[in-house]
């Protein structure tokens, strides 16, 4: 990975709510980041680690109080940074969508983003039309609905196609598929992927752990603030006790696997995902006929 590949940088990033008072709750403790061009980046760590924390200094919500980050070149530090063009370059999708919706139509809140900067008439128009359907909603049947209509999933997407309308390069995205139901899961996922073969770099926050096996690369563990472990994805689940002692667990295959494993079915080790338990099970089968 060579330095013109890097898209954001943090450096002993701290960060505390409420400082200097008797209320003050360390969220953030010296926590180093970098995501690469392409790369699909997993952040995760249990409930009250920091990931949201993370996230909200990736497109500048949060300036750095102690550290550093830096994206796309601009130092989050300098207040002459402009932060609207950062976090356009940077979307986030935060966890609960219901709070990113705010215009009483669809279309109109796609396309808030757009106007302003600028975009206007045919142009925003066919801009929310491609960003609707990329989220998968569709735009003659979506743009009049209001949002206050729509289903925890249509909220999810459409939370979505407001961000992608701004046509970042970063997708950045807080559990997104927290209170879904399985398809609908599914669905994003596989629109997620394919968004991410289409160019976008991802980071991805999540406690699914299924989520993080088929989505990322790379995955940083946050526990208490702090990056405990990190590498890639399939590393980094191997350690097994090292996750449960963050309060995570493996992937559902790879739980299967480790039991299939101790039974004396001697699968390979590294299944992530059941397609890819599917797979080496049937391996085994067809080289015990």
């Amino acid at each position: 990975m060579s330095d013109n590949d890097i898209l954001i940088q943090v450096r002993g990033l701290g960060h505390t709510y409420l400082p200097d008072t008797p209320f003050a709750q360390v969220a953030l403790r010296d926590v180093d980041l970098t995501v690469a061009e392409g790369e699909r980046i997993g952040i995760v760590g249990g409930t009250g680690a920091g990931k949201s924390t993370l996230l909200q200094h990736l497109n500048g919500l949060y300036r750095p109080q102690v550290g550093s980050v830096v994206v796309l070149g601009r130092d989050l530090a300098d207040p002459a940074v402009d932060v609207r063009e950062v976090r356009r370059l940077v979307g986030l999708v935060f966890q609960r969508p219901e709070q990113q919706l705010f215009a009483q139509y669809v279309g109109d809140d796609v396309a808030y983003g757009p106007q302003q900067f600028g975009l206007m008439g045919d142009a925003l128009r066919e801009r929310v039309r491609r960003a609707m359907e990329w989220a998968g909603l569709d735009f003659t049947a979506y743009k009049d609905r209001l949002t206050w209509t729509l289903s925890g999933g249509e909220q999810r997407k459409a939370a979505l196609a407001g961000v992608l309308a701004l046509q970042p390069r970063i997708l950045v995205l807080d559990e997104p598929t927290a209170g879904l139901d399985p398809q609908a899961r599914l669905d994003l996922l596989g629109r997620l992927q394919e968004l991410h073969r289409q160019g976008l770099t991802l980071v991805v926050a999540s406690h699914n752990m299924d989520d993080i096996a088929r989505l990322t690369d790379r995955v940083y563990v946050l526990q208490e603030g702090r990056v405990v472990l990190q590498g890639p994805t399939r590393e980094v689940f191997a350690h097994g006790d090292r996750l449960r002692e963050a309060g995570l667990d493996v992937p559902p295959a790879a739980l299967v696997a480790r039991t299939l494993r101790a039974a004396g079915i001697p699968l390979a080790a590294g299944a992530l995902t059941l397609a890819e338990l599917a797979d080496e099970i049937a391996r085994w089968l067809e080289g015990a006929r």
